[in-house]
Protein backbone atom coordinates (compact mmCIF):
# COMPACT_ATOMS: atom_id res chain seq x y z
CA UNK A 1 0.00 0.00 0.00
CA UNK A 2 1.53 3.47 -0.89
CA UNK A 3 1.61 5.68 2.28
CA UNK A 4 0.00 8.87 1.83
CA UNK A 5 -2.13 7.79 -1.19
CA UNK A 6 -5.99 9.03 0.21
CA UNK A 7 -9.08 9.53 -2.52
CA UNK A 8 -12.08 10.43 -0.70
CA UNK A 9 -15.55 8.76 -1.49
CA UNK A 10 -16.77 12.15 -3.28
CA UNK A 11 -13.68 12.52 -4.93
CA UNK A 12 -13.29 8.51 -6.00
CA UNK A 13 -16.57 9.43 -7.78
CA UNK A 14 -15.83 12.12 -10.14
CA UNK A 15 -16.65 11.23 -14.27
CA UNK A 16 -18.08 7.69 -12.86
CA UNK A 17 -19.45 6.12 -16.35
CA UNK A 18 -22.63 4.05 -14.67
CA UNK A 19 -23.92 2.13 -18.01
CA UNK A 20 -20.43 1.21 -18.08
CA UNK A 21 -20.69 -0.59 -14.70
CA UNK A 22 -23.26 -3.08 -15.61
CA UNK A 23 -22.57 -6.28 -17.16
CA UNK A 24 -24.02 -7.19 -20.81
CA UNK A 25 -25.39 -11.14 -19.57
CA UNK A 26 -28.82 -11.34 -21.17
CA UNK A 27 -29.04 -8.39 -22.83
CA UNK A 28 -28.13 -7.61 -26.39
CA UNK A 29 -24.74 -7.32 -27.51
CA UNK A 30 -22.88 -3.58 -27.74
CA UNK A 31 -23.40 -2.10 -31.32
CA UNK A 32 -20.52 -2.12 -33.27
CA UNK A 33 -18.80 1.19 -33.52
CA UNK A 34 -17.68 3.57 -36.49
CA UNK A 35 -14.00 3.48 -36.18
CA UNK A 36 -11.78 4.34 -39.21
CA UNK A 37 -8.09 2.18 -39.88
CA UNK A 38 -5.48 3.53 -38.32
CA UNK A 39 -2.50 5.26 -40.47
CA UNK A 40 -1.36 2.40 -42.44
CA UNK A 41 -4.62 1.82 -43.25
CA UNK A 42 -5.28 -1.78 -41.71
CA UNK A 43 -8.35 -1.70 -39.77
CA UNK A 44 -8.35 -1.53 -35.58
CA UNK A 45 -8.42 -4.36 -33.34
CA UNK A 46 -10.83 -5.15 -31.00
CA UNK A 47 -10.50 -7.86 -27.99
CA UNK A 48 -12.98 -9.81 -26.19
CA UNK A 49 -12.07 -11.56 -23.12
CA UNK A 50 -15.26 -13.99 -21.42
CA UNK A 51 -15.75 -17.13 -19.71
CA UNK A 52 -18.82 -19.49 -18.90
CA UNK A 53 -18.98 -22.18 -16.60
CA UNK A 54 -21.14 -25.36 -17.40
CA UNK A 55 -22.61 -27.05 -14.60
CA UNK A 56 -23.10 -30.14 -14.83
CA UNK A 57 -20.05 -30.43 -16.94
CA UNK A 58 -20.13 -31.67 -20.52
CA UNK A 59 -20.09 -34.86 -21.35
CA UNK A 60 -16.51 -36.59 -23.08
CA UNK A 61 -18.74 -36.61 -26.36
CA UNK A 62 -19.82 -32.79 -25.21
CA UNK A 63 -16.56 -31.33 -24.60
CA UNK A 64 -15.14 -32.50 -27.78
CA UNK A 65 -17.66 -31.45 -30.32
CA UNK A 66 -17.61 -27.90 -28.11
CA UNK A 67 -13.85 -27.76 -29.34
CA UNK A 68 -14.14 -28.46 -32.31
CA UNK A 69 -17.38 -25.66 -32.60
CA UNK A 70 -15.25 -23.03 -31.19
CA UNK A 71 -12.54 -23.42 -33.53
CA UNK A 72 -14.82 -23.69 -36.56
CA UNK A 73 -16.86 -20.49 -35.61
CA UNK A 74 -13.43 -18.67 -34.63
CA UNK A 75 -12.24 -19.60 -38.40
CA UNK A 76 -15.17 -18.30 -39.84
CA UNK A 77 -15.09 -14.69 -38.47
CA UNK A 78 -11.68 -14.29 -38.67
CA UNK A 79 -11.49 -14.43 -34.88
CA UNK A 80 -8.01 -15.42 -33.04
CA UNK A 81 -6.35 -15.27 -29.87
CA UNK A 82 -6.57 -18.25 -27.20
CA UNK A 83 -8.54 -20.14 -25.03
CA UNK A 84 -9.18 -22.68 -22.61
CA UNK A 85 -11.89 -25.45 -23.22
CA UNK A 86 -12.68 -28.04 -20.37
CA UNK A 87 -15.34 -30.24 -19.53
CA UNK A 88 -16.50 -27.29 -16.60
CA UNK A 89 -16.72 -24.52 -19.73
CA UNK A 90 -15.10 -21.62 -21.85
CA UNK A 91 -12.34 -18.72 -20.61
CA UNK A 92 -11.11 -17.19 -23.88
CA UNK A 93 -9.34 -13.95 -25.11
CA UNK A 94 -9.99 -12.89 -28.52
CA UNK A 95 -9.32 -10.51 -30.74
CA UNK A 96 -10.25 -9.36 -34.71
CA UNK A 97 -12.78 -6.68 -36.33
CA UNK A 98 -15.52 -5.27 -33.84
CA UNK A 99 -17.91 -6.65 -36.40
CA UNK A 100 -15.87 -10.07 -35.86
CA UNK A 101 -16.04 -10.24 -32.41
CA UNK A 102 -19.70 -9.58 -31.99
CA UNK A 103 -20.23 -12.36 -34.82
CA UNK A 104 -18.19 -14.67 -32.84
CA UNK A 105 -19.81 -13.86 -29.60
CA UNK A 106 -23.72 -14.67 -31.26
CA UNK A 107 -22.32 -17.57 -32.76
CA UNK A 108 -21.87 -19.02 -29.23
CA UNK A 109 -25.12 -17.96 -28.37
CA UNK A 110 -27.03 -19.18 -30.84
CA UNK A 111 -25.30 -22.33 -30.44
CA UNK A 112 -26.41 -23.01 -26.90
CA UNK A 113 -28.43 -20.72 -24.61
CA UNK A 114 -26.30 -21.22 -22.26
CA UNK A 115 -24.07 -18.26 -23.35
CA UNK A 116 -27.09 -16.18 -23.41
CA UNK A 117 -25.94 -15.57 -19.50
CA UNK A 118 -21.97 -14.56 -20.41
CA UNK A 119 -20.79 -11.31 -19.69
CA UNK A 120 -18.92 -10.80 -23.17
CA UNK A 121 -16.14 -7.65 -22.26
CA UNK A 122 -15.16 -6.11 -25.31
CA UNK A 123 -12.55 -3.73 -25.72
CA UNK A 124 -12.92 -1.57 -29.28
CA UNK A 125 -10.39 0.73 -31.52
CA UNK A 126 -7.24 -1.06 -30.72
CA UNK A 127 -3.75 -0.72 -32.52
CA UNK A 128 -3.68 -3.67 -35.58
CA UNK A 129 -0.61 -5.36 -33.51
CA UNK A 130 -2.60 -5.92 -30.24
CA UNK A 131 -4.10 -8.39 -32.45
CA UNK A 132 -2.59 -12.20 -31.79
CA UNK A 133 -1.87 -13.92 -35.16
CA UNK A 134 -4.00 -17.25 -34.97
CA UNK A 135 -6.50 -18.87 -32.95
CA UNK A 136 -5.52 -21.88 -30.06
CA UNK A 137 -7.71 -23.16 -28.22
CA UNK A 138 -6.36 -25.68 -25.36
CA UNK A 139 -7.97 -28.78 -23.89
CA UNK A 140 -8.06 -28.55 -20.59
CA UNK A 141 -8.68 -30.12 -17.04
CA UNK A 142 -10.10 -27.00 -15.16
CA UNK A 143 -10.59 -23.24 -16.33
CA UNK A 144 -8.43 -22.06 -13.81
CA UNK A 145 -6.09 -24.14 -12.49
CA UNK A 146 -6.44 -24.80 -9.01
CA UNK A 147 -5.37 -28.04 -8.86
CA UNK A 148 -7.98 -29.61 -6.95
CA UNK A 149 -9.03 -33.32 -6.98
CA UNK A 150 -10.85 -34.12 -9.68
CA UNK A 151 -14.06 -35.32 -8.04
CA UNK A 152 -13.71 -32.52 -5.26
CA UNK A 153 -14.08 -29.11 -7.29
CA UNK A 154 -16.64 -27.34 -5.18
CA UNK A 155 -20.13 -26.46 -6.87
CA UNK A 156 -20.83 -23.29 -8.50
CA UNK A 157 -24.42 -24.00 -8.16
CA UNK A 158 -23.98 -23.71 -4.66
CA UNK A 159 -22.35 -20.87 -4.47
CA UNK A 160 -23.67 -18.13 -2.24
CA UNK A 161 -21.72 -15.68 -3.17
CA UNK A 162 -23.13 -12.75 -4.61
CA UNK A 163 -21.55 -11.27 -7.88
CA UNK A 164 -21.61 -6.97 -7.39
CA UNK A 165 -21.78 -4.26 -9.85
CA UNK A 166 -18.79 -2.11 -10.21
CA UNK A 167 -20.38 1.04 -9.01
CA UNK A 168 -22.06 -1.02 -5.85
CA UNK A 169 -18.83 -2.96 -5.14
CA UNK A 170 -17.23 0.66 -5.12
CA UNK A 171 -19.17 1.98 -2.37
CA UNK A 172 -19.24 -1.57 -0.36
CA UNK A 173 -15.08 -0.58 -0.10
CA UNK A 174 -16.13 2.19 1.97
CA UNK A 175 -17.71 0.37 4.89
CA UNK A 176 -16.31 -1.21 8.05
CA UNK A 177 -16.05 -4.73 9.54
CA UNK A 178 -14.86 -5.72 5.70
CA UNK A 179 -12.14 -6.95 3.72
CA UNK A 180 -11.50 -6.99 0.11
CA UNK A 181 -9.12 -9.74 -1.19
CA UNK A 182 -7.01 -10.21 -4.33
CA UNK A 183 -7.12 -13.06 -5.73
CA UNK A 184 -4.86 -12.68 -8.49
CA UNK A 185 -1.17 -13.32 -8.72
CA UNK A 186 1.16 -11.56 -6.36
CA UNK A 187 3.02 -10.10 -9.46
CA UNK A 188 0.07 -9.05 -11.15
CA UNK A 189 -0.92 -7.13 -7.34
CA UNK A 190 2.72 -5.64 -7.55
CA UNK A 191 2.03 -3.36 -10.04
CA UNK A 192 -1.84 -2.41 -9.06
CA UNK A 193 -4.31 -3.21 -6.80
CA UNK A 194 -7.18 -1.91 -5.23
CA UNK A 195 -6.79 0.87 -1.62
CA UNK A 196 -10.01 1.24 0.22
CA UNK A 197 -10.51 4.59 1.92
CA UNK A 198 -8.86 4.79 5.82
CA UNK A 199 -11.92 3.17 7.63
CA UNK A 200 -13.20 1.08 5.12
CA UNK A 201 -12.26 -2.45 3.71
CA UNK A 202 -9.18 -4.20 5.09
CA UNK A 203 -6.92 -5.10 1.88
CA UNK A 204 -5.47 -8.44 1.64
CA UNK A 205 -3.18 -10.31 -0.39
CA UNK A 206 -2.48 -13.71 -0.28
CA UNK A 207 0.40 -13.42 -1.62
CA UNK A 208 0.33 -16.46 -3.93
CA UNK A 209 2.78 -17.33 -7.01
CA UNK A 210 -0.46 -19.14 -8.88
CA UNK A 211 -3.72 -19.92 -8.41
CA UNK A 212 -2.68 -23.67 -6.95
CA UNK A 213 -1.41 -21.84 -3.79
CA UNK A 214 -5.23 -19.88 -3.06
CA UNK A 215 -6.86 -23.10 -1.78
CA UNK A 216 -3.75 -23.58 0.77
CA UNK A 217 -4.14 -19.90 1.33
CA UNK A 218 -7.64 -20.07 1.83
CA UNK A 219 -7.18 -23.16 4.14
CA UNK A 220 -5.01 -22.05 6.23
CA UNK A 221 -6.33 -21.25 10.02
CA UNK A 222 -4.64 -17.61 10.53
CA UNK A 223 -6.63 -17.02 7.04
CA UNK A 224 -9.57 -18.51 8.26
CA UNK A 225 -9.64 -16.53 11.50
CA UNK A 226 -8.82 -13.69 9.24
CA UNK A 227 -12.14 -13.40 7.61
CA UNK A 228 -14.84 -14.82 10.08
CA UNK A 229 -17.45 -12.54 11.06
CA UNK A 230 -16.44 -10.12 8.46
CA UNK A 231 -18.01 -9.10 4.57
CA UNK A 232 -15.72 -10.62 2.16
CA UNK A 233 -14.90 -8.80 -0.96
CA UNK A 234 -12.84 -10.02 -4.05
CA UNK A 235 -11.83 -9.20 -7.15
CA UNK A 236 -9.72 -10.76 -10.13
CA UNK A 237 -8.73 -9.49 -13.70
CA UNK A 238 -12.21 -10.63 -15.21
CA UNK A 239 -14.17 -12.61 -12.94
CA UNK A 240 -13.40 -16.23 -13.09
CA UNK A 241 -11.10 -16.68 -10.99
CA UNK A 242 -13.22 -15.62 -8.40
CA UNK A 243 -15.97 -17.84 -9.36
CA UNK A 244 -13.93 -21.38 -8.17
CA UNK A 245 -12.33 -19.37 -5.44
CA UNK A 246 -15.59 -17.97 -3.73
CA UNK A 247 -16.97 -21.96 -4.13
CA UNK A 248 -14.73 -23.11 -2.48
CA UNK A 249 -15.49 -20.63 0.43
CA UNK A 250 -18.95 -21.66 0.18
CA UNK A 251 -18.21 -24.98 0.49
CA UNK A 252 -15.18 -24.57 3.41
CA UNK A 253 -18.07 -23.04 5.49
CA UNK A 254 -20.16 -25.59 4.82
CA UNK A 255 -18.14 -28.14 6.18
CA UNK A 256 -17.01 -25.92 8.99
CA UNK A 257 -19.80 -24.51 11.26
CA UNK A 258 -16.05 -22.39 13.09
CA UNK A 259 -15.62 -20.88 9.93
CA UNK A 260 -18.65 -18.69 9.34
CA UNK A 261 -18.25 -15.11 7.44
CA UNK A 262 -21.03 -12.24 7.14
CA UNK A 263 -21.07 -13.33 2.87
CA UNK A 264 -18.49 -13.15 0.14
CA UNK A 265 -19.00 -10.32 -2.91
CA UNK A 266 -17.11 -10.31 -6.01
CA UNK A 267 -16.68 -7.78 -8.45
CA UNK A 268 -18.74 -8.65 -11.53
CA UNK A 269 -16.57 -8.00 -14.56
CA UNK A 270 -13.48 -7.80 -12.64
CA UNK A 271 -11.20 -5.24 -12.65
CA UNK A 272 -11.59 -4.42 -16.52
CA UNK A 273 -15.49 -3.41 -16.03
CA UNK A 274 -14.52 -1.43 -12.79
CA UNK A 275 -11.52 0.67 -14.48
CA UNK A 276 -14.34 1.38 -17.39
CA UNK A 277 -16.74 2.47 -14.75
CA UNK A 278 -14.58 4.85 -13.02
CA UNK A 279 -12.13 6.20 -16.28
CA UNK A 280 -10.53 8.69 -13.38
CA UNK A 281 -9.62 5.76 -11.32
CA UNK A 282 -11.68 5.34 -8.49
CA UNK A 283 -9.99 3.33 -5.81
CA UNK A 284 -8.23 1.37 -8.07
CA UNK A 285 -4.13 2.25 -8.03
CA UNK A 286 -1.74 1.71 -10.34
CA UNK A 287 -2.03 -0.83 -13.26
CA UNK A 288 -4.03 -3.55 -14.29
CA UNK A 289 -1.55 -6.60 -15.41
CA UNK A 290 -3.15 -8.40 -18.51
CA UNK A 291 -2.31 -11.82 -20.41
CA UNK A 292 -2.67 -10.07 -23.83
CA UNK A 293 -0.61 -8.00 -26.02
CA UNK A 294 -2.01 -4.87 -24.15
CA UNK A 295 0.24 -5.94 -21.08
CA UNK A 296 -1.57 -3.95 -18.96
CA UNK A 297 -4.96 -2.00 -18.46
CA UNK A 298 -4.82 2.03 -16.53
CA UNK A 299 -8.14 4.11 -15.89
CA UNK A 300 -8.72 5.92 -19.40
CA UNK A 301 -9.03 9.35 -18.07
CA UNK A 302 -6.24 9.37 -15.24
CA UNK A 303 -2.97 11.76 -16.35
CA UNK A 304 -0.24 9.21 -16.78
CA UNK A 305 1.92 11.43 -14.35
CA UNK A 306 -0.63 10.57 -11.28
CA UNK A 307 -0.60 6.50 -12.54
CA UNK A 308 3.35 6.97 -12.13
CA UNK A 309 3.35 8.47 -9.08
CA UNK A 310 1.32 5.18 -7.51
CA UNK A 311 3.86 2.95 -8.36
CA UNK A 312 5.39 0.98 -5.37
CA UNK A 313 6.62 -2.25 -7.20
CA UNK A 314 10.42 -2.26 -7.87
CA UNK A 315 13.04 -3.50 -10.28
CA UNK A 316 14.18 -7.02 -8.94
CA UNK A 317 17.99 -6.30 -9.69
CA UNK A 318 18.70 -2.19 -8.83
CA UNK A 319 15.18 -2.01 -6.69
CA UNK A 320 14.46 1.29 -8.45
CA UNK A 321 10.46 1.47 -8.39
CA UNK A 322 9.44 0.77 -11.47
CA UNK A 323 5.47 -0.92 -12.96
CA UNK A 324 6.20 -2.62 -16.17
CA UNK A 325 6.77 -5.98 -16.63
CA UNK A 326 9.10 -6.05 -20.23
CA UNK A 327 11.54 -8.90 -21.61
CA UNK A 328 9.92 -11.43 -20.32
CA UNK A 329 12.51 -12.06 -17.25
CA UNK A 330 11.53 -14.64 -14.75
CA UNK A 331 12.57 -15.54 -11.27
CA UNK A 332 15.39 -17.93 -11.48
CA UNK A 333 14.44 -19.92 -8.27
CA UNK A 334 13.60 -23.60 -9.88
CA UNK A 335 10.39 -24.02 -8.01
CA UNK A 336 8.90 -20.21 -8.10
CA UNK A 337 9.63 -18.85 -12.26
CA UNK A 338 7.33 -16.26 -12.01
CA UNK A 339 7.83 -13.27 -14.27
CA UNK A 340 9.90 -10.50 -12.58
CA UNK A 341 10.02 -6.71 -13.31
CA UNK A 342 13.67 -5.67 -14.63
CA UNK A 343 14.17 -1.50 -15.53
CA UNK A 344 15.38 -0.32 -18.73
CA UNK A 345 19.22 -0.33 -17.41
CA UNK A 346 19.43 -3.79 -15.61
CA UNK A 347 17.19 -5.03 -18.66
CA UNK A 348 20.10 -3.92 -20.97
CA UNK A 349 22.77 -5.28 -18.82
CA UNK A 350 20.89 -8.83 -18.41
CA UNK A 351 20.61 -9.82 -22.11
CA UNK A 352 24.64 -9.23 -22.27
CA UNK A 353 25.50 -10.19 -19.06
CA UNK A 354 22.77 -13.11 -17.51
CA UNK A 355 22.37 -13.94 -13.99
CA UNK A 356 20.16 -15.09 -11.75
CA UNK A 357 17.19 -12.97 -10.38
CA UNK A 358 14.96 -13.32 -7.76
CA UNK A 359 11.61 -12.22 -7.34
CA UNK A 360 10.59 -9.96 -4.47
CA UNK A 361 8.65 -13.54 -2.60
CA UNK A 362 11.51 -15.63 -3.13
CA UNK A 363 13.75 -12.71 -1.63
CA UNK A 364 11.88 -12.64 1.65
CA UNK A 365 11.16 -16.48 1.84
CA UNK A 366 7.86 -16.56 1.36
CA UNK A 367 6.08 -19.93 0.54
CA UNK A 368 2.64 -21.35 0.04
CA UNK A 369 3.75 -24.43 -2.04
CA UNK A 370 4.38 -27.17 0.37
CA UNK A 371 1.04 -26.62 2.09
CA UNK A 372 -1.78 -29.13 1.93
CA UNK A 373 -4.96 -28.09 0.02
CA UNK A 374 -8.04 -28.23 2.20
CA UNK A 375 -10.06 -31.56 1.95
CA UNK A 376 -13.23 -31.40 0.55
CA UNK A 377 -15.83 -33.56 0.98
CA UNK A 378 -19.25 -32.64 -0.83
CA UNK A 379 -18.19 -31.10 -3.99
CA UNK A 380 -18.21 -33.47 -7.29
CA UNK A 381 -17.21 -32.62 -10.54
CA UNK A 382 -19.90 -33.97 -13.09
CA UNK A 383 -17.63 -35.29 -15.90
CA UNK A 384 -14.34 -36.42 -16.26
CA UNK A 385 -12.09 -36.59 -19.09
CA UNK A 386 -10.83 -40.35 -19.79
CA UNK A 387 -9.29 -39.50 -22.84
CA UNK A 388 -6.79 -37.81 -21.20
CA UNK A 389 -5.58 -40.73 -20.19
CA UNK A 390 -6.41 -43.15 -22.94
CA UNK A 391 -3.39 -45.32 -24.18
CA UNK A 392 -1.06 -43.82 -27.28
CA UNK A 393 0.43 -45.66 -30.53
CA UNK A 394 3.65 -46.26 -29.60
CA UNK A 395 6.15 -43.20 -31.10
CA UNK A 396 9.58 -43.89 -32.96
CA UNK A 397 12.54 -42.44 -32.04
CA UNK A 398 13.57 -39.07 -32.69
CA UNK A 399 16.70 -38.40 -34.97
CA UNK A 400 18.57 -36.30 -33.47
CA UNK A 401 18.65 -32.37 -35.02
CA UNK A 402 21.58 -29.62 -34.59
CA UNK A 403 21.90 -28.01 -31.42
CA UNK A 404 19.61 -25.26 -30.41
CA UNK A 405 18.32 -23.34 -27.68
CA UNK A 406 14.55 -24.62 -28.25
CA UNK A 407 13.34 -28.06 -27.76
CA UNK A 408 10.62 -30.03 -29.18
CA UNK A 409 9.00 -31.55 -26.29
CA UNK A 410 6.37 -34.51 -26.91
CA UNK A 411 4.26 -37.19 -25.66
CA UNK A 412 2.64 -34.51 -22.50
CA UNK A 413 -0.28 -35.31 -20.42
CA UNK A 414 -3.18 -33.38 -21.91
CA UNK A 415 -3.93 -31.80 -18.83
CA UNK A 416 -0.81 -30.38 -17.65
CA UNK A 417 0.37 -26.91 -16.82
CA UNK A 418 3.89 -24.74 -17.68
CA UNK A 419 4.74 -25.59 -13.87
CA UNK A 420 5.00 -29.09 -14.31
CA UNK A 421 6.86 -28.40 -17.61
CA UNK A 422 9.81 -26.83 -15.86
CA UNK A 423 9.42 -28.91 -12.50
CA UNK A 424 10.05 -31.74 -14.99
CA UNK A 425 13.08 -30.43 -17.06
CA UNK A 426 14.49 -28.17 -14.41
CA UNK A 427 14.95 -24.10 -14.58
CA UNK A 428 16.62 -23.56 -17.73
CA UNK A 429 13.06 -23.69 -19.26
CA UNK A 430 12.45 -19.98 -20.31
CA UNK A 431 9.36 -20.29 -22.21
CA UNK A 432 6.95 -22.78 -23.28
CA UNK A 433 4.47 -22.33 -26.36
CA UNK A 434 2.12 -25.27 -26.69
CA UNK A 435 1.57 -26.41 -30.23
CA UNK A 436 -1.85 -26.53 -31.95
CA UNK A 437 -2.94 -28.82 -34.32
CA UNK A 438 -2.49 -26.86 -38.05
CA UNK A 439 -6.06 -27.98 -38.74
CA UNK A 440 -8.25 -28.56 -35.99
CA UNK A 441 -6.47 -25.83 -33.64
CA UNK A 442 -6.80 -28.49 -30.92
CA UNK A 443 -3.20 -29.48 -28.38
CA UNK A 444 -2.35 -32.99 -28.62
CA UNK A 445 0.20 -33.07 -26.52
CA UNK A 446 3.57 -31.26 -27.99
CA UNK A 447 5.05 -28.07 -27.20
CA UNK A 448 8.20 -25.36 -27.92
CA UNK A 449 10.49 -25.02 -24.66
CA UNK A 450 12.81 -22.57 -24.95
CA UNK A 451 15.95 -23.00 -22.99
CA UNK A 452 17.96 -20.35 -21.08
CA UNK A 453 21.26 -21.44 -22.88
CA UNK A 454 22.54 -23.74 -25.53
CA UNK A 455 23.91 -25.52 -22.80
CA UNK A 456 21.06 -25.84 -20.87
CA UNK A 457 19.34 -27.31 -24.02
CA UNK A 458 22.33 -29.91 -24.58
CA UNK A 459 22.42 -31.08 -20.41
CA UNK A 460 18.22 -31.50 -21.29
CA UNK A 461 18.60 -33.57 -24.82
CA UNK A 462 21.67 -35.70 -23.19
CA UNK A 463 19.45 -36.21 -19.97
CA UNK A 464 16.57 -37.36 -21.90
CA UNK A 465 18.49 -40.06 -24.04
CA UNK A 466 20.40 -41.74 -21.04
CA UNK A 467 17.46 -41.77 -18.69
CA UNK A 468 14.19 -40.00 -19.86
CA UNK A 469 12.45 -37.41 -18.72
CA UNK A 470 8.51 -38.83 -16.86
CA UNK A 471 5.49 -36.90 -16.24
CA UNK A 472 3.28 -39.28 -14.52
CA UNK A 473 3.65 -42.48 -16.17
CA UNK A 474 4.36 -40.50 -19.56
CA UNK A 475 7.53 -40.40 -21.56
CA UNK A 476 8.52 -37.38 -23.18
CA UNK A 477 9.80 -37.50 -26.29
CA UNK A 478 12.69 -34.58 -26.25
CA UNK A 479 15.18 -33.42 -29.76
CA UNK A 480 16.16 -30.56 -30.55
CA UNK A 481 14.29 -27.34 -32.51
CA UNK A 482 16.17 -25.26 -34.33
CA UNK A 483 13.82 -22.42 -35.78
CA UNK A 484 13.11 -22.82 -39.46
CA UNK A 485 13.43 -20.18 -42.38
CA UNK A 486 10.31 -19.87 -42.72
CA UNK A 487 8.91 -19.67 -39.24
CA UNK A 488 8.08 -16.16 -37.94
Amino acid sequence: MVAGWEVSMEESMKGMVPKMAKSIAGKKLPPVPSLRPDKKGKPLTSIMLFYQYVEPAWTPKQHRRALTFVHELGKKHGVTGRGRCSTEGLNCTLTGTAEGVRAFAQGLRDWDSLFDETDFKITDGLEHHKKFKSLTIQKKEELVAYGLPVKAAPSLKDNETKHVEADDYHKMMAEPNTVIIDVRNRYETEIGHFQPPTGGAEFIDPKVRNSHELPKWLGMPETQEKLKGKKVMMYCTGGIRCERFSALMTQLKTENPDFQTEGEFMLRGGIERYVRTFPEGGFWKGKNFLFDKRQEQVPENKPLEETEKEVESKCCVCKRLWGLYRGQFKCSQEDCQVPVIVCPDCRAELETSPKPIQCPLCEEGFKLRDLQAPTLHTGKRKADAPEANAPRSKKRALPIKPPSQRLFVGNLPLVIDSSTVRNALGSGVRYIHWIPDRTTGLWYGSAFVQTSSLKEAERIVKEAAAKSFKIGKRKLRINFAPVAENEE
